[in-house]
């Protein structure tokens, strides 16, 4: 996760025109950043962070590893997953113990899982469930995530559906 957030950092710092980093901020006159782009709502800032490189981490903690959800989940971890699959989806199986709520349900029903400590979207591949973290952090429940690869990624690593 460490490689993928420095590149995240290298790329919106570049795109996002940040300043090179042996260049004091102090000296030089921040630059107005840039709009966001389309379809992409706001993103969690850590205090003490501004700009591009606090946009790079935040959307770097977005996603959470299979392999990792894997293992916290069998070891008993209070990890509570949401599948925003569709019904005719879900047909097949979900993950042992997953809440399901459809993405096109989750803006009315987001408050089901608003005193979760932790949650992980999960759909078929992992789009839309970016999605539907974005719209829980949205919600102030910056404790979404999404699981990288969702089920296909979850059934590779050895991960059965009930």
């Amino acid at each position: 996760m460490g490689l993928l957030r420095s590149f995240a950092k290298s790329v919106v710092s570049r795109i996002g025109g940040a300043p090179p980093a042996a260049v004091s901020p102090a000296s030089t006159p921040t630059p107005p950043r840039p709009p966001a782009p389309a379809g992409r709502g706001p993103v969690a800032v850590t205090a003490g962070e501004e700009g591009p490189v606090a946009d790079a981490d935040a959307l770097a903690n977005l996603e959470a590893g299979a392999q990792e959800i894997k293992e916290r989940v069998e070891a008993g971890e209070p990890v509570v997953l949401l599948d925003v699959r569709e019904p005719h989806e879900t047909t097949h199986g979900i993950i042992a113990g997953a809440r399901v709520i459809p993405l096109g349900q989750l803006e009315a029903r987001w408050r089901e899982v608003e005193k979760c400590n932790e949650i992980v979207c999960y759909c078929a591949h992992g789009m839309r469930s970016v999605t539907a973290a974005r719209l829980l952090r949205s919600k102030g429940l910056f404790n979404a995530t999404s699981l990288e690869g969702g089920v296909a990624a979850w059934q590779a690593l050895g991960g059965k559906l009930g």
